[in-house]
């Protein structure tokens, strides 16, 4: 019953450690490949996890309208690209925030509003500098 403790054989807690220590490491791996695994899909798929899959392309199409609206001095033409832009906004509302989706309906009404003015205007007998 008094075993005298052998050099060679290591004691019953050591062994517990050792697992345990061996289970944690393997475990931390395991965790790191997954988070790393999880960051290149993310890069790779060019968007956030918790947006929908569309939601890349919408941010995409955004950019290209404002590299083309850099691109051009007609006034015409601006307008329309920033129309474009409040649209893919107001219509690809779950990809973004409260206050964008809010701005791109405030530019969408007020379009509204002078594009229905002018249209009053000009049906209208008046000169167009009284309008």
């Amino acid at each position: 019953m008094n075993d005298t403790p052998d050099p060679d054989r290591p004691a019953p807690r050591r062994n517990r450690a050792r697992i345990t220590l061996a289970a944690g490491a393997v475990a931390l791996l395991v965790a790191g490949a997954a988070a790393g695994g999880y960051q290149v899909g993310k890069v790779e798929a060019g968007g956030d996890p918790g947006k929908p899959s569309h939601c890349a392309d919408s941010e995409r199409a955004l950019a290209d309208l404002e590299n083309e609206k850099a691109g051009t001095t007609d006034e015409e033409r601006i307008a329309t690209i920033i129309r474009m832009q409040a649209n893919v906004i107001v219509q690809n509302g779950d990809c973004f925030p409260a206050d964008a989706r809010a701005g791109a309906q405030v530019a969408l009404d007020r379009q509204d509003q002078q594009a229905a003015s002018e249209a009053l205007c000009s049906a209208s007998d008046r000169p167009w500098w009284e309008c």
